[in-house]
């Protein structure tokens, strides 16, 4: 059963049989009226509280906290809210398929998105897109397709992407672009024989000039970086990931998707450089990860977190990272790859409990945490498969509601009912059926009565 907070309206039959005026008097005609809101509908009308035969990847944050998803199975793909994900609109008439979406960390207005073969970019918040140059790499033939996306802003926007070749013993690379030029095209960055599945500027770029990757050989996993015009690993040393910190060099290769997440004291130019990588396998044998930094020669530690170890889990595919706070005080909030489940730390990774009421969904849950997380609490995730939608979090992570782009239907309306507490909190209930019964609440019920019934009063 689908559970739902939102802000939601529906047309609410107000009976007078059990209202009483007075004992003397009773209710004329004009003085009962309707309150109407509407149910939950999809498309632009409904502002996309539904979307049935949908998957909700990619969820991107914009400075100024505008949001971004891919809509996966929409006729349109790309989709921005700017009321905290309460209502989207589709931008650009974009159709593609999506493997990554950026956003300038400097102007809200510029947005990039990647398919496996060509990155796009907006400087008219979604508007309308222009193709960069296209192909890094040779993505789109003979296999080769990008997998991640980054931007950063210097003395003007440089984009980077990864890709991998699908072959065997065939591998792809870090390609930048530098918007400053005059004629900009994709510059390879010479990582060597990898398929790159995350790549991330530091958030100190404009000091540290530093790029990271996550890379496979197809047998390991490596976290690597580069410093300006240094060659990868050269500067910081490159930490191979063991699965379980079993000591013994059990390989862990990703075969799907990587995450980075930096904290937000990252500096990569000191001695105590942390950072979170999130590992998707495609095999069970993925989890997140910490990594301590080393100067090179000096070896680099990555330290598997074992997020599900307090429910009998060795380890845990992981699509979605997000990390607010500093270092190894930082909390850390992950998104299973194989199920709807998050998992919360709130002292740098040491010690994780789940969700006790998870988002909907079934698989790829990408999780992001407010700006503000740390006083609010504020998270949010998107999902795929079946009941997948866009979900908030009030609490840190341990329950979630969605609230839009939901992977659902609406035929018929089973029941509908008020809030004990009503004339305190508004709350209004509705069952219904379609691809599942759901369950919805609303809070904020919009009325136009007079003299005898008024929603703020009850019924």
């Amino acid at each position: 059963m689908a559970k739902l907070r939102f802000a939601a309206v529906m047309l609410l039959l107000i009976s007078l049989t059990f209202l009483t005026l007075s004992n003397t008097a009773s209710a004329t005609s004009d003085e009962v009226k309707w309150c109407r809101v509407n149910i939950p509908a999809e498309g632009e009308a409904g502002n996309r509280v539904l979307a049935d035969g949908s998957d909700i990847q990619h969820l991107t944050m914009a400075v100024d906290g505008t949001l971004y998803v891919y809509g996966k199975g929409l006729t349109y793909t790309l989709y921005k809210s700017t009321d905290g994900g309460y209502s989207w609109s589709d931008i650009g008439d974009v159709q593609d398929e999506i493997v990554d979406i950026a956003t300038a960390p400097d102007d809200a207005s510029t947005i990039y998105y990647a398919t496996k073969a060509d990155v796009y970019k907006s400087t008219d918040g979604g508007r309308k897109f222009a193709r960069l140059p296209p192909n890094p790499g040779g993505a789109g033939s003979n296999n080769i397709e990008i997998t991640s996306l980054d931007v950063i802003h210097l003395y003007s926007n440089i984009i980077a992407v990864g890709t991998r070749d699908a072959d065997n013993a065939q591998f792809g690379g870090v390609y930048t672009l530098d918007e400053e030029h005059l004629i900009p095209g994709w510059v390879e960055s010479n990582i060597g024989n990898y398929d790159v599945y995350a790549v991330a500027f530091s958030p100190g770029y404009t000091t540290d000039r530093q790029l990271v990757a996550v890379v496979t050989d197809e047998t390991d996993t490596l976290v690597t970086s580069k410093v300006g015009e240094a060659g990868w690993g050269t500067t910081t040393s490159s930490a191979k990931l063991d699965k379980d910190n079993s000591g013994t060099a059990t390989p862990v290769a990703v075969a799907n998707s990587a995450t980075i997440a930096f904290p937000d004291d990252y500096d990569a130019t000191s001695a105590e450089c942390v950072q979170f990588i999130a590992i998707d396998t495609g095999s069970d044998d993925g989890d997140v990860y910490k990594i301590d930094a080393a100067a090179a020669p000096g070896n680099s530690v990555a330290t598997d977190l074992n997020i599900g170890a307090g429910y009998g889990l060795s380890n845990v595919d992981v699509t979605g990272l997000a990390v607010n706070g500093t270092g190894n005080n930082a909390s850390l909030l992950a998104g299973a790859a194989d199920s709807a489940q998050t998992y919360f730390s709130a002292d740098g990774g040491n010690d994780w409990t789940r969700s006790r009421k998870e988002p909907t969904g079934g698989s790829e849950t990408c999780v992001i945490m407010a700006p503000d997380f740390s006083s609010s609490g504020k998270a949010y995730a998107a999902t795929s498969g079946n009941e997948s939608a866009f979900s908030v979090s009030q609490g840190g992570g341990a329950r979630w509601n969605q609230i839009s782009l939901i992977d659902t239907t609406i035929s018929d309306i089973v029941d509908v009912a008020p809030s004990p507490d009503y004339s305190q909190d508004t709350a209004l209930f509705m069952l219904t059926f379609g691809s599942g019964h759901s369950l919805w609440q609303s809070l904020d019920c919009v009325c136009n009565v007079t003299l005898v019934v008024n929603c703020s009063q009850g019924l």
